[in-house]
């Protein structure tokens, strides 16, 4: 299942700068799918989120970048009630918390990853800097 969303990623693109981005001067606290995450300053949402529904489950994605070519993907599962930490494991993964959450974190590409279960919902964030992760979710 994992393996579906990352192909979703490939399939989507890298997320790139367009014309139509505001940047935040400050940090924002956003509610996505039933999630609380926080967005840094400087970050302005890149497009518009993207849903897919690959061997039946059911996700949304939404992008944010900065100016200085950082990246956040977040994306939310909301079909996989009951699903299991262990369920999102990916091969090279490293078991690890992020505030609170326990989870796997990995690399792939140009971006770090930590998936996780949080109120029944699969959750993917990906990041430039993995030290984001921190401050995105909380």
């Amino acid at each position: 299942m994992l393996s579906v969303i990352l192909l979703t990623f490939l399939i989507l693109g890298v997320v790139s700068a367009e014309g139509n981005v505001t940047y935040s001067n400050e940090t924002e606290n956003i509610t996505f799918e039933g999630i609380d995450f926080t967005i840094p300053q400087g970050f302005g949402e890149s497009k518009d989120n993207e849903s897919f529904d690959d061997l039946g489950s059911e996700g949304q994605t939404c992008f944010y970048i900065n100016e200085a070519n950082g990246e956040i993907i977040i994306t939310v599962i909301s079909d996989w009630m009951g699903m299991s930490l262990d369920e999102l494991y990916r091969e090279g993964a490293v078991k690890s918390t992020v505030n609170g959450h326990k989870g796997w974190n990995y690399t792939e590409g140009d971006l770090n990853y930590f998936a996780y279960v949080h109120d029944d919902k699969g959750i993917l964030v990906g990041v430039t800097n993995q030290t984001r992760l921190y401050e995105i979710i909380r």
